[in-house]
């Protein structure tokens, strides 16, 4: 590094490189671990650079050489590409750095290729930059080359051949875990495509990587859930691992949006180190020779130093105590040993008593601070014994218990430089806490905001901030505020003008505004903890996590105060989760830290946390425990504190202010809902001739199409309307996605098409290669269907494959239908995987689908091709030339094999059925239709909020049934429907009932008063059924009874405004107590005297209705205080107004009382509870014995309308 510094002072033209170099390789040095291949990669980067310090041998660069081109002109030329070559290693390094250690494992062989890639670029540029200098240099520089070479003779004999390198890297440097899940796959018989066809092993798999440094569960054993583009092994499923295997490498630099701006920002900061030495006075070092304290910086610490006699470290503790003696006693020590020498030798008779009272008097003032002024003096009474216990944490960084020499400099280098050393030790004894407690008001201030802004937000917004609330990230945060001690001390503080905290409000406000705009620069993305380094700096994270805490949380307050306009992206708040989560990482690795110290030191450990950063580590990853900051409103708080502006933009490099003022654009954009996006719908022509030409696929064909490791999404429809000589073949159709257009060819009996959507998902344009074979008759299509940016073929048994050289790579199986693909990439033929079909197999069951089409119509739909291997796929498909409504109507194949003449009865039936329903309307149609939509969407969201697991297994057999027989264009209108509704639903994430254990509770949530004062996260929740039905709970030694006062939610909720809320409750039911007591008095006084006029007492806000004793609720959010009858309320919970709003509702005490308010019950003094065990037995035999008689009455009927209608039909065909 020095030598290339050195060499851009000589040569400013390669200054830039070195920059660009220096950044990319700090990037990596900066890193928590580094795979040993990426270190690897990265010194072939550095044997290119050293190849630069042969410029020293040239004695005049500008000199022209062999072409009238001096060395400078060619290496310009060169440079650019040199530059191009480092930033792409860099973005390698980075992207491989965060595949999990599966995905590196399965994908070794594509990563392989892409370091082989770079390597080889290094190595080119290398070659290219020594005979640059050679054709320009002497005799000398072949002697300085030929040592070069010596230097590295390992790497120049292996650049002959960078792919072996390369090879042998990834062979050799595997780490630890990467060796055993090989030894995992050398077990199977199928080797790596066994593994990720099979999910038990896929599970294992996931199992043994290292769960990783935070929490994994959330307090009630709930998995945490990934944000959007988070691949972390903790939270890794099989779906996600074989999604994360089958991207392509190019797909995922180009997912790794955020490096760039992350590279800038790390430029920016090496371009901007400067290594300044604060020199007291004149003093100058010469040497180190006289004692360690000569490489002391500051002269008060110097002192100190020297005078104590340490070495190269001293006891933490030590060392404060003497800085202590040194400013708080050292003055007046001074001062009264001066006046003790005057006032022995004030007769100043004697000459050389004078002197050496002089020689006394200027070796105190030596010993003495010579910087000590008045303006220092309010600084004197914070360097006390009390308070040296932030003064030891700000200087033992490393919590060894010791301080360094280059701790003492560090400690020393960072205060503001108009700062003298007792104002910088003031702030830590004193002011640190001050900024601490100034900025846990101003979070609680942005949360009461955020709660604020959130009842504002269009109901489309609903989910997404409601997946911010309850996430596992937010809720560390109040896990972690509420360790912070003495917080009701400061409570009086006036933050405006406190007179000691204006002493460090520059320097804070400072600081915030760097953090702040280095937070800009990566767009409030950490992706890593590296990338936190570059934001943050270095050094403990106590400096800096409350400020950052407190910049995300206000830019997620800016997104929330969007969603008042504009629908949000999905991921819009994920971004903010994530840097929060690489937030955590850091201060779980200090804690970590922490408790290896107090074990070795024998301390206890939670009492040291009590101690340590004022508290606020006690609870960051322990169950919190009941405290005042749990019953502190954040509304109170926020008043505590003035608005939260902006702070202003750092200025650049050139001295300017940032050109873009305020916040940054949303990090997507704005987007629009699916169910917006609904164009008239065209239904394809089921009636379309069919074609006269052979082997034409003109005309319409209906079919479906499956994912590997699940059922698909229905059924689709399309029609080929041209066919032509060259096999060119052009369509369009429906499915559950909306409508698309297709486009390939058919060579012989091989059909390759993409299937292109006309309306975006998630933003983005979506396209699918399919890739199929043609029956003989050209009746029916079979195949496999997988993403277009990766080249994959479909190989038939039977024939020969072409030769290809190298190996195959790693494959994977499953990626979301709905994950777009935004990037056309072609990979080399040697390796294209293979999808092999059984030809002889797919004509047998192609026999078999003809004959049940001619014969018996006995449908194939859905059938998967058999023989097939793992590649860049994702499903299989089967299409046939039947209109869709065939196959709707056709029944299962179960059917045709146990009763065949009644089966083909049934598909004639149900087709004719049809036919005469899509003419006319009934009120039994149009019901049955309703519920088939409402079980389509229920079934759909459910399918949404993950993938289906082993107990889903109803729920993906219901799926599976009900796609069966749902028209391709219902497909894609219930789906926009289910989705619009999926973004209002009011989803409890991580919260269960009590009593049915049912996750997540949606859309009301019921908290039990009574059980829950006590708790911070173990509060008493029920479902709406279970509350109902006044269910009883027991759960440890508590015992909930249905007469208790019970919260309703419909809005997630911060953590902190539980307890708050129970209190607003108390005096609410006291409210309502106090009105009912009133209004009986006044009844009496009215019934004495004859009057009965007068509305007073108790009314249900709603209804108006007269409410004279329990059950009742009481509104918690209405700006007046008010009630509502339990009628109303359940009213409310059965329409479901939530689902179908399209803007906002009036804010809290504008507006009426509506579905969204906090309540809190009243019940009655009798309950109806729940009933016994055999009174559930004897009812539930009775309801099943009325079920069975129903059905026997139904089958009844069913089989004189099918004798009905084989009359019927008998009667027609005899016409």
């Amino acid at each position: 590094m020095n030598a290339l510094d050195e060499l851009g002072k000589a040569h400013p033209f390669i200054q830039i490189a070195v920059s660009i170099f220096k950044a990319g390789l700090t990037l990596e040095l900066t890193r928590r671990e580094n795979d040993e291949k990426v270190i690897a990669l990265n010194l072939t980067m550095c044997d290119m650079m050293q190849t630069l310090t042969l410029l020293k041998q040239v004695v005049n660069v500008k000199e022209p050489g062999p072409g009238g081109l001096s060395i400078e002109d060619r290496l310009k030329q060169r440079l650019g590409s040199i530059i191009d070559s480092i930033k792409r290693c860099a973005k390698v390094c980075d992207s491989y750095q965060k595949r999990p250690t599966a995905v590196k494992f399965f994908t070794s062989t594509k990563w392989q290729g892409k370091f082989t890639q770079v390597a080889q670029q290094f190595a080119d540029h290398k070659a290219g930059i020594q005979f640059d200098l050679q054709i320009h240099a002497s005799v000398g520089i072949t002697t300085a080359n030929v040592t070069l070479t010596a230097m590295s003779t390992s790497f120049t004999e292996l650049n002959e051949n960078v792919s072996k390198l390369m090879e042998v890297v990834f062979e050799r440097m595997r780490t630890p875990e990467e060796r055993d899940l090989s030894a995992l796959v050398a077990k199977e018989a199928g080797g790596i495509d066994a593994v990720l066809k099979n999910d038990k092993l896929l599970e294992e798999v996931l199992a043994k990587q290292k769960a990783g440094p935070r929490k994994d569960k959330d307090e009630r054993g709930a998995k945490k859930r990934a944000v959007p583009g988070q691949t972390l092994d903790a939270v890794l499923t099989v779906t996600d691992l074989r999604m994360e295997v089958n991207k392509d490498v190019e797909q995922v630099l180009a997912d790794n949006k955020f490096f760039d701006q992350k590279f800038e920002a790390m430029k920016m900061q090496v371009d901007e180190v400067k290594v300044e030495i604060r020199h007291e006075s004149d003093r100058v070092i010469d040497t180190i020779l006289a004692g360690p304290h000569e490489r002391i910086v500051d002269r008060d610490l110097y002192h100190v130093w020297k005078e104590m006699g340490w070495k190269g470290s001293v006891k933490a503790k030590h060392l404060v105590m003497a800085l202590r003696d040194h400013f708080a006693e050292g003055s007046h020590a001074a001062l009264a040993a001066i006046r003790v020498i005057t006032q022995q030798k004030k007769d100043g008779s004697d000459p050389a008593a004078a002197a050496q009272a002089m020689e006394e008097i200027a070796d105190i003032a030596s010993r003495a601070d010579p910087h000590a002024s008045p303006e220092d003096e309010w600084a004197l009474q914070f360097i006390t014994v009390l308070r040296i216990q932030p003064l030891i944490e700000a200087l033992d960084d490393d919590v060894s218990s010791f301080v360094t020499i280059a701790e003492a400099n560090a400690f020393t280098a960072a205060r503001p430089q108009k700062w003298s050393l007792p104002h910088w030790i003031a702030y830590w004894t004193y002011g640190f806490e001050m900024t601490v407690q100034w900025y846990f008001r101003r979070i609680r201030k942005v949360i009461s905001e955020i709660t604020q802004a959130t009842v504002e937000a269009l109901p489309a917004n609903r989910k997404i901030i409601g997946d911010f609330i309850s996430s596992w990230t937010v809720r560390w945060i109040e896990d972690f505020l509420s360790g912070l001690r003495d917080v009701e001390q400061w409570d009086s503080t006036d933050w405006e003008s406190d007179v000691m905290f204006l002493k460090f409000k520059d320097y804070v406000v400072e600081n915030e505004r760097k953090l702040e705009h280095n937070l800009r620069g990566v767009k409030y993305y950490l992706d890593e903890t590296n990338t936190l380094s570059i934001v943050a700096g270095s050094g403990r994270p106590e400096k800096y996590v409350m400020p950052l805490i407190f910049i995300l949380l206000r830019r997620s307050l800016y997104i929330v105060q969007q969603a008042h306009t504009v629908t949000l992206h999905m991921g819009e708040l994920a971004v903010i989760q994530y840097s929060l989560m690489i937030l955590t990482d850091a201060i779980w690795d200090r804690v970590q830290t922490l408790k290896a110290v107090h074990k070795l030191q024998n301390l206890d450990d939670k009492e040291q946390m009590k101690k340590f950063f004022f508290g606020l580590y006690s609870f960051a990853f322990e169950e919190p425990e009941i405290s005042d900051y749990w019953k502190r409103d954040p509304d109170d708080d926020a008043n505590m504190v003035n608005d939260l502006p902006s702070i202003p933009p750092a200025p650049t490099s050139d001295g300017d202010s940032e050109s873009q003022q305020g916040d940054l654009p949303l990090f997507h954009g704005p987007t629009t809902e699916d169910i917006d996006l609904i164009v008239d719908p065209t239904f394809d022509d089921p009636t379309s001739p069919h074609p006269t030409v052979a082997h034409s696929l003109v005309g319409h064909w209906s079919g479906s199409y499956a994912y590997d490791d699940r059922d698909g999404d229905g059924l689709v429809s399309f029609t080929v309307s041209s066919h032509d000589v060259n096999g060119a073949i052009v369509g369009s159709g429906t499915d559950a996605f909306g409508p698309y257009v297709v486009h390939g060819t058919l060579d012989d009996n091989r059909l390759t098409f993409v299937k292109e959507y006309l309306l975006p998902q998630y933003g983005q344009k979506v396209m699918w290669r399919y890739e199929g074979v043609v029956s003989p008759d050209s009746d029916s299509i079979r195949g496999q269907w997988g993403p277009t940016d990766v080249d994959w073929k479909l190989v038939v048994y039977g024939e020969e494959p072409e030769q290809e050289t190298g190996a195959k790579e790693e494959a994977s199986s499953d990626v979301s239908a709905q994950q777009p693909k935004a990037e056309e990439t072609t990979t080399p033929a040697a390796e294209v995987p293979e999808i092999r079909v059984d030809e002889a197999e797919d004509a047998h069951s192609g026999e078999d689908a003809n004959e049940d089409h001619d014969d018996d119509g006995a449908s194939d739909a859905g059938t998967a091709v058999s023989g097939m291997t793992v590649g860049y796929i994702h499903g299989t498909f089967f299409l046939t030339r039947r209109p869709v409504e065939y196959l709707i109507s056709c029944p299962p194949d179960e059917e045709f094999a146990a009763n065949r003449p009644r089966a083909l009865w049934k598909l004639a039936l149900n087709a004719t059925l049809r036919a005469v329903q899509s003419r006319t309307l009934s009120w039994g149609l149009l019901s049955a239709r309703r519920k088939q939509r409402q079980q389509y969407v229920e079934l759909l969201k459910r399918r949404q909020r993950g993938p289906w697991r082993g107990q889903d297994v109803e729920d993906a057999q219901e799926w599976a049934q009900l796609i069966k027989g749902i028209h391709p264009g219902d497909l894609h209108l219930w789906r926009c429907i289910a989705l619009y509704q999926l973004r209002r639903d009011v989803i409890h994430d991580t919260i269960y009932c009590d009593a049915c254990r049912k996750s997540p509770i949606t859309p009301t949530r019921f908290t039990c008063m009574n059980c829950s004062e006590d708790a911070v996260d173990n509060s008493m929740d029920l479902c709406i059924q279970c509350f109902s039905a006044n269910r009883h709970v027991t759960r440890d030694k508590k015992v909930h009874h249905p007469t208790h006062n019970v919260i309703q939610y419909r809005t997630m909720k911060w953590r902190v405004y539980r307890h708050p809320t129970f209190s607003v409750g108390r005096d609410m039911l006291k409210w309502a107590e106090d009105q009912l007591q009133l209004s009986q008095a006044r009844s009496a006084v009215q019934t004495t005297v004859g009057d009965t006029a007068g509305s007073s007492g108790l009314h249900c806000v709603v209804c108006k209705t007269s409410i004279t004793a329990p059950p009742y609720w009481c509104c918690l959010t209405c700006n007046e205080d008010s009630a509502v009858c339990y009628a109303c309320n359940e009213r409310m919970e059965r329409e479901k107004e939530w689902l179908y709003l399209r803007g906002t509702f009036a804010p809290n005490g504008t507006g009426p009382h509506n579905w969204s308010h906090t309540l809190i019950s009243a019940p009655g003094p009798e309950v109806i509870t729940a009933e016994t065990d055999q009174e559930k037995a004897g009812t539930i035999e009775e309801r099943i014995a009325r079920v069975e008689a129903k059905l026997d009455a139904s089958n009844l009927k069913l089989d004189a309308r099918l004798a009905a209608l084989e009359d019927l039909l008998r009667a027609v065909l005899a016409r």
